[in-house]
């Protein structure tokens, strides 16, 4: 298991409690994840974690000049910074490639992946609705939240557009809580170091993995490298199989790294596409005055528009902006709870393309000996228009309602400021279009599977950790059962 982020996490968790034993390789050291996050009925009151810096050093950029790439070598990975916010994937969001035709078609369907959000929402404690509404399911809610009624009567106009407006679903939502880590929910804190004392799960820290050992006589991976990062030592660790989670790049760079005479340009890489279809989350930031105070407390999400309302594979949604700040704000105005100002972040969509990669830069090499990395990847267009509608319909829902917006702020961010990179070894029932078979294995190598966000057919407007886990814990359980049953 390589990788202790929520969808690494998530395969540690269940294999080891299906009795599979399970070496846990983290990269990071625990001293590198200390932190402490206090929570009061789901406000942050106290927050210290060590700052996210960009890649820097072995990372080469070749499409947007200001693309930036975000990571965090310690254990839980990037959720040491994490926001929280958990909305599964609708019907629709996976419709919406098959509309778009079969290069860009999942392998599954919302009704493929609904248990799975089932099974992993209990270790979340989401705050959210109950109901569900077309553009966004009902997950398995701990606390219930519901918006007030301003925001109702924003909803009941959104309905007339295709669109519906919820509370957002937060991990610890509404709990009082206080976390030995950066954030109410890293995933090695709440997940793994809990199980650590169990028999079949045991972690090495410090251990960054560099290849895999592909047999071509026995036809499958019989070992992970892995250097030790204080001693610089190499390490072989024979595995029946491998399940690789160390977020959508670095589990691409490593597959490109592990190649063979079988495999020269990288693991299971028979058609050319590893590296390939890499996409992110375009994203605009709002602020708009409104004349009557507005509720943020719980924050709304205003979702995507129906399919038949947008272009295939281009939509946006709003998340409003809650937390301290806010609400000191809203306590030092008078109005506990609510602002005559409120701001949004809008996430967008791309459609996967081979034009954005991600590949090996053999000019420098990274703290490990492995080579470079190379990022190419660029917005279209497309995007940024989506992006623009979405503030544009959300400017309008909030005039119908008579609190007269005017927008004080509308920014664009950069490439991969919403750290959601995805699909760059993506699942696809033809080898021709994807690394991955519908239960997240290489086709051409069937003991490793990819378990994090790289396995993304398609990009969603929502944050992808959630599905994420259920894509996990999925392919999890599918290799357990393989594993038991001998056919591995």
């Amino acid at each position: 298991m390589i990788g202790s982020g929520p969808a690494g996490a998530t395969a540690a968790l269940l294999l080891s409690k299906t009795g599979v034993k399970v070496t846990l390789l983290e990269a990071g050291v625990p001293r590198a994840a200390r932190g402490l996050t206090a929570r009061i009925a789901g406000v942050t009151v106290v927050r210290l974690h060590r700052p996210m810096l960009p890649r820097t050093g072995d990372l080469k950029i070749t499409g947007d000049p200001a693309t930036l790439l975000y990571e965090d070598i310690a254990p839980g990975g990037l959720t040491n910074h994490w926001s929280c916010a958990v909305p599964r994937f609708s019907h629709d969001d996976f419709l919406d490639g098959q509309r778009a035709g079969e290069e860009f078609t999942w392998p599954i369907g919302y009704d493929d992946l609904a248990p799975w959000y089932d099974r992993v929402e209990p270790w979340l404690c989401i705050s959210g609705a109950r109901a569900g509404v077309p553009q966004l399911p009902a997950g398995k809610v701990s606390d219930a939240r519901t918006l007030g009624p301003m925001w109702q009567q924003i909803a009941a106009a959104a309905q007339t557009d295709g669109q519906a407006v919820v509370p957002v679903p937060y991990v610890y939502g509404l709990r009082t809580t206080i976390t030995l880590s950066g954030t109410v929910f890293n995933s090695f804190v709440r997940l793994v170091k809990p199980a650590m004392g169990h028999s079949n799960l045991s972690v090495r820290f410090g251990m960054r993995v560099t290849r895999l050992e592909w047999s071509g006589v026995s036809r499958r991976v019989e070992a992970v490298i892995a250097r030790d990062a204080t001693t610089g030592v190499d390490h072989r660790i024979p595995c029946r199989a491998v399940v690789l989670a160390a977020g959508s790049v670095n589990s691409t760079k490593l597959l490109l790294q592990s190649t063979s005479a079988d495999f020269p340009e990288g693991l299971g890489n028979t058609e050319g596409v590893l590296g390939r279809y890499l996409h992110d989350h375009p994203l605009g930031k709002l602020i708009v005055d409104v004349e009557e105070p507005l509720a943020f407390q719980p924050a709304a999400y205003v979702t995507r528009q129906a399919l038949a309302h947008t272009t295939p594979l281009y939509a946006a949604s709003c998340l409003q902006w809650s937390g301290v700040y806010t609400l000191a704000r809203s306590i030092i105005q008078g109005h506990v709870g609510r602002l005559n100002s409120s701001g949004f972040s809008l996430f967008g969509t791309m459609a996967p393309s081979t034009e954005n990669y991600v590949a090996l830069d053999h000019a420098t090499r990274s703290a490990d000996g492995t080579p470079g990395l190379v990022l190419n990847i660029r917005f279209p267009p497309e995007s940024e228009v989506a992006l623009a509608a979405a503030r544009d319909r959300l400017v309008s829902l909030l005039d119908r309602a008579r609190l007269r917006p005017r927008v004080r702020l509308w920014v664009l961010d950069q490439v991969g400021n919403a750290i959601h990179y995805a699909g760059c070894c993506r699942m696809h029932a033809s080898p021709r279009y994807g690394m991955l078979d519908a239960w997240s294995r290489l086709h051409a190598v069937r003991n490793v599977v990819v378990a994090d966000s790289a396995a993304f057919t398609t990009g969603s407007e929502k944050n992808p950790v959630l599905t994420a886990m259920a894509l996990s814990a999925r392919a999890s359980q599918k290799l357990a059962d393989d594993l038991r049953a001998g056919n591995i």
